[in-house]
């Protein structure tokens, strides 16, 4: 293993540039975070699994260090897998691990390539393009983000973060937020409500996926993912298990040892 990590520029087709943190040896790990995440997301989890895998983490165009040219949207965040993907020497065996927002670039991804060994979906999300009152409530994040990210920092964390977790996941979870360009911010929150987000086939994920739900998540509740249980592989798909872990959204970051524990349930079937 080497405990060196890279980072470098992916240029896609499109023109974004995306910022990429690579470290460990073995089989390919993706790590996709969620609206207003970055790479540090999934810090926690590096030390568990980087002896194993290949671990790349990579921060969504308009979120952390990464930089966009068109507008941002959920087919358009796929197609930047996809490159990034290709631009690797071997994608075999490839894991994809999403939360929220990377959760929904995951299963569209799986959906549409077989080849994909594992899903972990963590704090899952869907679309709601269809639901007058969570466009409402996206487009008016977005808004108000443009008139800076101090003014829905704060509101954030709070409906991210567990009252039961410590402040130290409060500092990570506000400086992550911090970090958000507004207008990369507010366009994320547009692309996640945009009538282009639709759910994908989920009857055609048939690799292994673990669910991972947090009991105090207040934006992906346990019910979303007991729903989803049902969808992928058509409801049909033994090897798809629910973790419920003790968090709010921030999963990762709150019960590391719980994700950790329902991540390796999931490799067991590899």
């Amino acid at each position: 293993m080497s405990d060196e990590t890279k980072t470098y520029y992916h240029t896609t087709p499109n023109g974004s540039r995306i910022f990429i943190e690579e470290c460990g040896s073995g089989p390919l790990m993706v790590l996709m975070h969620g609206l207003g995440g970055t790479t540090n997301a999934f810090q926690p989890l590096i030390s568990h699994f980087s002896s194993r895998y290949t671990m790349l983490r990579f921060d969504f165009p308009g979120s952390g260090f990464s930089t966009f040219k068109s507008p941002p949207s959920i087919p358009q965040f796929v197609e930047d897998l996809s490159s990034i993907l290709d631009s690797k020497d071997s994608k075999e065996n490839t894991i994809l691990v999403g939360h929220s927002l990377g959760s929904i670039v995951a299963m569209h991804y799986a959906s549409k390539n077989p080849g994909i060994s594992g899903l972990v979906l963590i704090g899952p999300g869907r679309s709601a393009s269809h639901i007058p009152a969570v466009v409402e409530r996206m487009t008016g994040l977005g808004a108000k983000a443009r008139l800076g990210i101090e003014g829905i920092r704060d509101s954030t964390i709070g409906n991210n973060v567990a009252p039961s977790s410590s402040n130290l996941v409060r500092t990570i979870v506000r400086q992550m937020i911090s970090s958000q360009d507004a207008e990369g911010y507010a366009a994320t929150c547009e692309a996640a409500c945009a009538k282009t987000h639709v759910d994908p086939d989920y009857s055609t994920i048939k690799c292994p996926a673990v669910l991972i739900a947090g009991d105090q998540d207040m934006i992906s509740p346990v019910s979303r993912s007991e729903d989803l249980m049902t969808l992928i592989g058509g409801g049909g798909n033994e090897n798809v298990l629910l973790k419920v872990v003790h968090s709010g959204h921030q999963q990762v970051l709150e019960d590391t040892d719980g994700v950790v524990k329902a991540m390796e349930a999931m490799l067991d079937f590899l």
